[in-house]
């Protein structure tokens, strides 16, 4: 005969009654003074890269020009050394400009990362606060009364507590390889003169 073990069904008296509360994550990382501070930042150091490869670009779309000028007059093994000098300046920047955004991806991921570690142990304050036992992220919730929603008291929290995280990136890490400047294009050799006669 099997045997079938059942767990006793709780009483009705040892379940405590739900104490809820409701909170926007997003909006608070959207909001709240510190994530827009990061954002700011991000944005001001992504314009500033943006600006540094349009002028790299540029100087190296006018390298191409000049040595496409030079093809004619240039040896092969001399245009093809100069290409493959170019190439390398391309691949340079390429490298540079995806190590850069890398950096600063990073450094913001980290920067909110701690926004939202904050927000949560002020969520969790809170919750104590008013002996919750259960915090609800408002996407799930279709209704409520208003005295349950905590998001603008915790942003009023996370601003007193965390007005700023600067983005924590080297400086060498925005770096981007120098641009130089298109090569001189080669002087025309004089003709030799012929020795005088006597």
């Amino acid at each position: 005969m099997a045997l079938l073990l059942a767990a006793a069904p709780a009483r009705a008296d040892d379940v405590p009654q739900p104490v809820i509360i409701t909170v926007d994550v997003q909006q608070i990382l959207n909001n709240s003074r510190v994530a827009k501070n990061i954002q700011t930042q991000m944005s001001e150091r992504t314009d500033r890269i943006t600006k540094e490869v349009a002028a790299q670009e540029n100087e190296l779309r006018r390298t191409q020009d000049e040595l496409e000028r030079q093809r004619t007059v240039l040896s092969t093994d001399s245009f093809n050394a100069r290409m493959r000098d170019f190439q390398q300046r391309y691949d340079a920047l390429d490298h540079g400009v995806q190590t850069t955004r890398q950096a600063l991806q990073q450094a913001y991921n980290d920067a909110m990362t701690k926004v939202e570690t904050t927000a949560l142990q002020i969520i969790a304050d809170i919750a104590g606060e008013r002996k919750a036992n259960l915090v609800v992220t408002k996407a799930a919730v279709l209704f409520e009364a208003q005295t349950l929603d905590i998001t603008q008291e915790v942003i009023r929290r996370l601003d007193e507590k965390l007005p700023e995280v600067p983005l924590a990136v080297a400086e060498q890490d925005l770096q981007l390889p120098p641009a130089e400047p298109a090569p001189e294009p080669p002087r025309a050799t004089p003709p030799a003169k012929n020795p005088k006669t006597k």
